[in-house]
């Protein structure tokens, strides 16, 4: 007999009670994010100043080094070591469930062996997703082309239509898809199954419970992210007092500690809730597998 789904309450009570009990390890995988900080911190360092980029002056060789290490660090290592992480921690959570030794090291090293196979099988999901938007909006600029070339106002009114309604077809099968193939990645990370078929088990686990699915994906996210907003703005909240009490400095510091301040807190709220929300997916799955 099927058991029912893990209640919204419990996947937040657990996920709790997971990172409690297992704080060392999560957060010393989610801690390699602060790599990330320690690198844009160090480029902003570098940064050129405001009055240089308003008066269009030109880069010094340090000012160069710190817009290429900025946009180096925010546009490829970002994305690549978020990734990674994310891989690794839900390898890590399988080990736990798995009741093995969960060791940070070897989850790493575990998650850098599934990385680009939980690469694809997330391309896939988005290119569902991206399937979604054009079957929603295809028909409208079909018709508005065919429209356009034959100066049929009809075809152009007709156009019009399709694509107000092609607006709401496409969100719909989006949010639709996406709730249908959210845990395919995760099926890819812990079980090592083929994107096709991670795709095709996350649709089956999740028909016919889509809103039941979906809330329990949303709820906890949002719980965690606002424990992560306030302790955000606690935070900002006194290093911003710690860069007023600095008034005798010059304006362009400043402003560049404020910016280095702005972008490294929420990366270091990250390290904290992404094991949470994490954790809340996997127990998800497992329930939907029970």
């Amino acid at each position: 007999m099927t058991k029912p789904l893990i209640s919204i309450g419990e996947l937040i009570d657990q996920s709790w009670d997971i990172f409690r009990a297992r704080t060392t390890e999560l957060l010393s995988i989610s801690g390699w994010l602060i790599t990330t900080a320690i690198l844009l911190a160090l480029s902003l360092a570098f940064y050129p100043s405001a009055s240089r980029l308003q008066l269009g002056s030109s880069l010094t060789g340090l000012e160069t080094m710190g817009v290429l290490l900025f946009s180096f660090t925010s546009l490829i290592l970002t994305p690549l070591l978020s990734f990674l992480i994310y891989v690794s921690i839900t390898k890590a959570l399988g080990n736990h469930f798995s009741k093995k030794t969960v060791n940070p090291k070897t989850a790493m090293l575990d998650g850098r062996k599934v990385f680009f196979p939980a690469i694809i099988t997330s391309v896939m999901v988005a290119l569902m997703v991206l399937l979604a938007i054009v079957i929603g909006f295809a028909p409208a600029i079909i018709i508005a082309t065919i429209g356009s070339l034959t100066n049929v106002s009809g075809l152009i009114i007709l156009a019009n239509i399709l694509l107000v309604l092609g607006i709401f077809v496409a969100l719909a099968l989006s949010l639709k898809w996406v709730v249908h193939y959210f845990m395919a990645p995760y099926i890819t990370i812990l079980d090592g199954t083929p994107a096709k078929l991670a795709l095709a088990t996350s649709r089956q686990l999740i028909q016919g419970k889509f809103w039941a699915i979906l809330f329990r994906i949303v709820v906890p996210k949002l719980v965690f992210i606002i424990f992560g907003v306030f302790a955000m703005s606690i935070m900002a909240y006194l290093v911003g007092i710690l860069i007023d009490a600095s008034a005798g400095l010059n304006l362009d510091i400043q402003l560049r500690i404020s910016t280095m301040t702005q972008t490294i807190i929420p990366i270091l709220i990250a390290v904290l809730i992404n094991p949470l929300i994490i954790i809340s997916d996997v127990l998800l799955l497992r329930s939907l597998k029970e």
